[in-house]
């Protein structure tokens, strides 16, 4: 098995687990995936990718810093400004952690890439932080 195939099904394999909610197995998986990049600087996709659905992971764990610094990274990766996900996976760490300015600012760049939808597509949960983005800023 070559390197992309490997790195195929352990991305495949962890979005099994992460389905069956068993977020630090498939934390685990991506991990392997990632540090099998030659490079990830050329292959920004896929380490976008597996940066987002490893601090998407480390946020379902509750382990909100880790989570954030993952999204973080994510960013370093061209076209990832432009991802609403990050961005808002991002705001919703900040507040977790206390930091409602940096939550504000991140839930408002999502907000702008993709409107109320991102906050809708993920339930009670996304709601919550859109009604504390629209306490913050007139929407």
């Amino acid at each position: 098995m070559n390197v992309h195939d490997q790195i195929e099904e352990y991305c495949e394999q962890g979005n099994d687990l992460f389905d069956e909610e068993d977020f630090q197995g498939a934390m685990t998986l991506w991990k392997k995936a990632f540090d099998l990049l030659s490079n990830p600087d050329e292959e920004w996709e896929q380490a976008v990718w597996l940066k987002v659905s490893i601090g998407d992971s480390y946020y379902m764990l509750d382990e909100y810093q880790q989570s954030l610094d993952s999204m973080l990274d994510a960013l370093n990766y061209p076209e990832a400004l432009d991802n609403p996900f990050i961005h808002f996976r991002a705001g919703q760490c900040h507040y977790q952690l206390g930091d409602k300015e940096r939550s504000k600012n991140a839930l408002l760049k999502a907000y702008m890439l993709a409107g109320k939808e991102i906050f809708e597509d993920h339930g009670e949960d996304g709601l919550f932080y859109y009604d504390f983005l629209k306490s913050e800023i007139k929407l």
